[in-house]
């Protein structure tokens, strides 16, 4: 496949200001999640900003970027807003929270975009029954051919999310054209959008539970693994 990544990086994170820009063994977050992209070897990386000091640190490790608007209201559209004047048949969504991630998790959520599939995306095994009455670890349910059905921030599944999303062109332009749904207010999970309005996602069964930062304490638990060599 001819694969566009798109990284879309806010500065302005709610719950971990200037997120993107953190260090982590001597690179910024983003400088990571763009090496994974790069390793992955899908194709062009894109790095979506929303700040010339962002777009500066793109330039300084050699990534590539273009300047979206920070009122965009999700990745989504920002990661649409990046990419609707390039060519590429198939879009993935790297949403730079798990900078050391395993270029292979990307590969197997591209191959999950499966004839007939609108969006990939992957799961990991959830056997931990602490982290499953986790309201901030959300859940998937599948069939067994890997069809989502839901994603619910209840524990209604053994199936953990992971916040990747590879889309077909058409799809992810079809995505950011839909008013929020209700159960995607009543979850608080975008993707609910998609599949009440009848489109397909359907999930890759990964074994790396990456580390997602999403407040300072996890960018610390994420430099403990990169000095344990555990990455």
């Amino acid at each position: 496949m001819n694969v566009l990544t798109v990284i879309p990086a806010r500065l302005g994170s709610t719950r971990f200001p200037r997120k993107v820009l953190a260090k982590l063994g001597g690179r910024t977050m983003l400088e990571w999640c763009w090496r994974a992209a790069k390793a992955a070897k899908l194709g062009p990386v894109l790095i979506a900003v929303d700040s010339k000091e962002v777009a500066a640190e793109v330039k300084r490790f050699g990534g590539e970027s273009v300047m979206t608007s920070p009122s965009l209201p999700s990745g989504s559209d920002r990661v649409w807003a990046a990419a609707k004047n390039r060519r590429e048949p198939v879009i993935l969504n790297y949403q730079g929270d798990m900078p050391l991630l395993k270029p292979e998790t990307l590969r197997a959520t591209v191959r999950a975009l499966t004839p007939g599939t609108d969006i990939a995306t992957s799961v990991i095994a959830l056997d931990d029954n602490a982290r499953r009455g986790m309201n901030h670890v959300v859940k998937a349910v599948l069939t067994g051919s890997g069809r989502c059905l839901y994603f619910s921030r209840a524990p209604v599944s053994s199936w953990e999310h992971l916040g990747l999303y590879a889309y077909r062109r058409r799809s992810l332009k079809r995505f950011v054209s839909l008013k929020p749904s209700p159960l995607e207010k009543s979850e608080r999970l975008e993707q609910l959008r998609a599949l009440e309005d009848g489109m397909t996602i359907r999930a890759a069964v990964v074994r790396e539970r990456p580390v997602a930062v999403d407040v300072p304490a996890d960018l610390r638990r994420a430099e403990t693994m990169l000095r344990r060599g555990m990455t």
